[in-house]
């Protein structure tokens, strides 16, 4: 027996247990159905589909460009912040003008 054969006798196998399953001509009708219908519907859906695919592009591109904007901005306040208390900071230390011990004697 060739490949094919073999290919065939599955495929009448799986039809036949379609069949008895008692789901098999509903399954195979839907299937005939989807195929002699996608060429009518996919254009139709395509026509539906692109304007919502691009306006929901557009609005992730501007949500998008405003997030920048706005941890661009938070980013710049963190740092004023930082660049602040470090100066607090520095001017409140109290500084050792010299590090050698006092000899008192």
């Amino acid at each position: 027996m060739g490949l094919i054969h073999w290919k065939q006798a599955a495929i009448r196998q799986h039809f036949t247990e379609m069949m008895e399953a008692g789901n098999g001509g509903r399954a195979i009708a839907l299937g005939i159905g989807a195929v002699v219908l996608a060429p009518i519907l996919l254009p139709a859906i395509g026509k539906v589909a692109k304007p919502i695919a691009k306006a929901t592009l557009k609005n992730g591109i501007t949500l998008y460009e405003k997030g920048k904007v706005a941890v661009a901005e938070a980013n710049e306040v963190w740092e004023d912040i930082l660049a602040e208390a470090k100066a607090e900071a520095m001017g409140e230390s109290p500084q050792i003008p010299n590090s050698e011990p006092i000899n008192k004697g």
